[in-house]
């Protein structure tokens, strides 16, 4: 699956502006007229929601007073190379934009971590299962839109059958496995595909079971993108009904990874978790 490391470059550009402008004790009120540009789009260069003219670049550069050619050509070459475009998903960029970052940003992760309260992450769906979840949570798409997004969902799984995969940790409410999405054969099947998937050696579902009780997730689901490059910094990846969020503080990102240690040690092991979800699918087909 081709990827382009755009995003991440431009995300690695906006985090060393945004360091350079706080060196420089500016604020983004300060810096605009500089650029003739609001505020808010100076935050999302930073954000590395959007990228930077290497004019405008320039600009900013002499403004923050840095003067270290090495470190002025390496920055210059990022907002170079962050201009590229590549990847299946450009075809698709009428999907909302935030959707489409989570994707290119799981094709750029070496780990991805999380919890689910709902239902079956995306990546492991079952074509059956993800249609019935995406008729259920967009009732207003037609069948056709549907099905569009069906296919957008199966190819985004295409990222675990790689040579390379990310390492894929998931850990699921119970409630997930009762909650039949779809026909009572739909769910037996996504279930026991669930279950093969946890044999995989990148691949790791566990299940907090009902008896756990209350727990630190029930709040929200998450997940912990990790990529190669450590200047890259961890996301964490917030999905709600009233939009997706991105968080790349080092203290959401550590408080989120803490949750997840707590969790997938309360959790049922791997094989236990397996277990579950047969008996569950053999309960539903009887």
């Amino acid at each position: 699956m081709a990827t382009s490391g755009t995003s991440l470059r431009r995300r690695r550009l906006g985090v060393a502006l945004r360091e350079l402008r706080e060196r420089a004790g500016m604020t983004h009120q300060q810096v605009g007229p500089a650029l003739d540009c609001s505020p808010s789009k100076l935050s999302r260069i930073e954000n590395g929601e959007v990228g930077v003219r290497r004019s405008d670049l320039l600009v900013l550069l002499d403004l923050y007073g840095l003067d270290d050619a090495a470190q002025r050509d390496e920055l210059i070459e990022l907002a170079r190379e962050s201009k590229r475009r590549g990847g299946w998903w450009l075809k698709y960029g009428e999907v909302s934009s935030p959707y489409l970052k989570l994707i290119q940003l799981e094709s750029e992760a070496d780990s991805i971590r999380g919890t689910e309260l709902m239902f079956v992450p995306g990546l492991l769906q079952t074509e059956d299962y993800a249609r019935a979840v995406i008729r259920a949570t967009r009732p207003q798409d037609g069948p056709d839109e549907v099905e569009r997004r069906v296919q957008i969902r199966l190819t985004r799984q295409e990222l675990l059958k790689q040579e390379k995969p990310p390492e894929f940790w998931t850990v699921l409410d119970e409630a997930v496995l009762h909650r039949a999405v779809g026909s009572m054969p739909v769910m037996a099947e996504q279930l026991r595909v669930l279950a093969a998937a946890n044999e995989l050696p990148h691949i790791t579902v566990q299940i907090i079971p009902f008896a756990h009780g209350g727990h630190e997730a029930m709040a929200g689901a998450f997940r912990i993108l990790r990529f190669p490059d450590r200047r890259d910094p961890d996301t964490v990846y917030l999905e709600g009904f009233a939009g997706d969020i991105y968080l790349d503080d080092a203290s959401e990102v550590s408080r989120c990874s803490l949750v997840f240690d707590h969790l997938s040690a309360a959790a049922l092991s791997p094989r236990l978790s397996s277990l579950r979800m047969l008996e569950i699918a053999q309960g539903l087909t009887g």
